[in-house]
């Protein structure tokens, strides 16, 4: 007779949330990576900005060419500040997630030590099964020969 988990079922089911847990932790994270790309980039831009304000500042610029920098400027920074906003929550979520992701490794792993133990009990009851079968052969063996049988 062979090994049979009883809870094979459920451990499929532990294994399957464990796999969409690591998907969306992997979505998720890339996400994330693409919103702090965008963030790089946006204070890059905004300091771009500063930059050609403090160059425009120091010729003598025009009001309009001021007027229309620190427009830009203005612009640049809320959307930075939207985009830092975003990269906040993408990260909670991300926290979220990975919190998520060892509960459902931690569920399966509590299945998988049961699943363990159940056949480590089940190959020691079958060695000892054999054993026993083993012992009873040469015992039977030992009688018959003792009794003065033959065996051949």
């Amino acid at each position: 007779m062979g090994f049979e988990f009883t809870l094979e079922g459920l451990l499929r089911v532990r294994e399957s949330f464990e796999k969409q847990a690591e998907l969306k932790l992997a979505v998720a994270s890339g996400q994330l990576k693409r919103l702090e790309a965008m963030l790089a980039l946006a204070r890059e831009q905004l300091t771009s900005t500063d930059n050609r304000l403090g160059e425009l500042l120091a010729q003598g610029a025009t009001g309009c060419d001021l007027h229309l920098l620190c427009l830009e400027k203005a612009i640049l920074e809320r959307r930075e500040q939207s985009l830092a906003e975003s990269v906040a929550a993408a990260l909670t979520e991300v926290q979220k997630l990975r919190a998520r992701l060892q509960e459902a490794q931690q569920k399966r792993k509590i299945l998988d030590r049961l699943r363990q133990k159940q056949l480590s009990r089940f190959l020691l009851i079958e060695s000892r099964r054999g054993q026993q079968e083993i012992d009873d052969a040469f015992l039977s063996r030992r009688y018959l020969v003792g009794n003065g049988k033959d065996l051949a």
